[in-house]
């Protein structure tokens, strides 16, 4: 395969492309849309070739501007274009379609590749959706746990580490921004890595960054962490476990899916990355969440709790309310005003009893409260304001300002107030469709935008109060949102008389 010269082509893709000259394409016989690789020196990048007629000369390959950063490359020097070989383990894929179990060996190829950018995203689709389809056994899950956590970073405290982790699927979800600080007032090390949302308007990553910093270095980490005894980061730039990245960025996050096994694997591949010992799993169950049934968390649960026995990892897994929002706050800025607010002792009574509940569970752990008795430890915390003091060092360490007050957060400038039709009680009001509200006023992209929760399920509001406030940055993201919550009218409003029923000759045909 021939030599070309590099021209750097001012566009920011999600795909890695290559854009050569038409002429050029048919002189050296490449197809439009193959795969190639472009190697700079010990330096490579398999991209998808795009023809162009004009956008680059003949004898030149245009490189997008990550390209160019991740070959090290300056325009007019010379890169190597070569024929992309199919990896022998995308057949270890394909065959997974047939119920096939992967080998120790099968899985280290897979996930070697993947990480080596040896895979296309069709092919990285394949790999997750097979997942989603056939699912994977329990020993193919440690497996595969154990060789995404060896593929990347790993953080040593030399010291007991506590952490929390959500599986997700419920919005307003930001109770880490309590348990974190609770947990390290007490002593404890907890340095949460969070991701950022894949399936809800708010990660907890999104949610600290309105806050504070939360890019930092694994040799920041280590210092810092053993020092304030608590962190909130993103573990996105930590290289932590790669695969999941890759995984989130190019499939579950454009597809909204989020696989059992990979689910799984995610986590407890991060929690071996950073050095967990003692993990408590939120597990949010209820409609409209990922574990829409009691007997889904618990099954869950048992192979959660199993997988850490097998990875050193003492873990409990606590079952929690998911059929509503927690809290009212739904997107970054606001849920984190809403945390400020609950550690101020003024915010939601779920996002506190939920927050203590969860925090309380790891000083059980921990040997700081007995059994059942550590939730009541972990109010007296953040009552005395201890918590609250400790989040305050903690957005300070990360480059954020200590003295902040949730009035000082800024929120979505648009806004559009949704009302009650009628009198009546909440009976229900939809994970989903607030999700998808969030999601379309800008939510999480849009730090600013979400929804604000007026009334919640067991409230009684009459008609013309409001429901919920959507906040957006534009008027058109706003109609988009309204619009939305018109069609899927997230609260469902009943009276004390749920159906009437009259007593009448039986058979009798009522007629019009």
């Amino acid at each position: 395969m021939p030599n070309m010269k590099a021209k750097q082509i001012d566009v920011n893709v999600d795909n890695n492309i290559v854009i050569i000259n038409e002429k050029t394409l048919d002189k050296e016989k490449i197809k439009h849309s193959s795969y190639v690789k472009v190697r700079n020196k010990d330096k490579e990048v398999l991209c998808q070739v795009v023809a162009t007629s004009s956008l680059v000369p003949e004898g030149y390959a245009g490189l997008t501007n990550s390209i160019i950063e991740t070959l090290k490359v300056k325009e007019e020097d010379v890169v190597n274009i070569f024929s992309r070989k199919i990896p022998q383990s995308i057949e270890y894929v394909k065959k997974k379609r047939m119920g096939t179990v992967w080998t120790e060996n099968q899985i280290r190829q897979i996930v070697n590749d993947i990480c080596a950018g040896q895979y296309t995203d069709l092919e990285i689709g394949m790999f997750t959706l097979s997942q989603y389809f056939i699912g994977l056994t329990m020993d193919e899950i440690a497996s595969l746990t154990k060789n995404m956590a060896e593929y990347g970073t790993t953080l040593q405290f030399g010291e007991p580490v506590y952490d929390k982790h959500s599986i997700g699927g419920v919005p307003g979800n930001k109770v880490s921004l309590l348990i974190v600080p609770t947990v390290a007032a007490a002593g404890l090390l907890i340095p949460k890595t969070s991701s950022r949302a894949i399936t809800s308007p708010s990660g907890t990553a999104d949610t600290m960054e309105v806050l504070a910093e939360v890019n930092f270095s694994a040799d920041e980490i280590l210092e810092i962490a053993p020092k304030v005894r608590g962190m909130l980061v993103w573990g996105g730039t930590l290289d932590l476990s790669p695969l999941d990245e890759i995984v989130i960025h190019r499939v579950e996050r454009p597809l909204s899916i989020d696989p059992h096994s990979q689910m799984l694997a995610s986590i407890f591949s991060k929690k071996i990355s950073t050095g967990v010992d003692y993990l408590v799993l939120d597990m949010p169950t209820g409609a409209g969440t990922k574990m829409p049934t009691k007997e889904d968390a618990i099954n869950y649960a048992h192979e959660a709790t199993e997988l850490g026995r097998r990875l050193g990892i003492r873990v409990e897994a606590a079952l929690s309310y998911g059929d509503q929002p927690v809290g009212r706050a739904i997107g970054p800025a606001l849920e984190a005003k809403e945390a400020l607010l609950t550690l101020e002792g003024k915010g939601s009574k779920s996002v506190l009893e939920k927050s203590i509940e969860l925090a309380g569970i790891l000083f059980e752990m921990a040997g700081l409260a007995p059994p059942t008795k550590g939730s009541e430890l972990a109010f007296k915390y953040i009552k005395s304001g201890k918590a609250k003091e400790k989040m305050e060092e903690i957005i300070g360490v990360q480059g954020g300002d200590p003295a902040i007050k949730p009035e000082d957060i800024p929120v979505g400038s648009k806004t559009q107030t949704i009302e009650s039709p009628h009198d009546g009680y909440i009976v229900k009001l939809s994970n989903s469709a607030i999700k998808k509200i969030a999601f379309t006023a800008g939510a999480p992209r849009h730090k600013e935008a979400g929804v604000y929760l007026h009334k919640k399920i067991g409230e009684f509001v009459r008609k013309g109060e409001p429901l919920y406030t959507i906040y957006a940055n534009s008027e058109g993201r706003l109609t988009d949102a309204a619009n939305v919550g018109a069609n899927l009218r997230p609260y469902s409003i009943e009276g004390m008389i749920i159906q009437r029923i009259s007593s009448g000759p039986r058979n009798q045909d009522i007629k019009e």
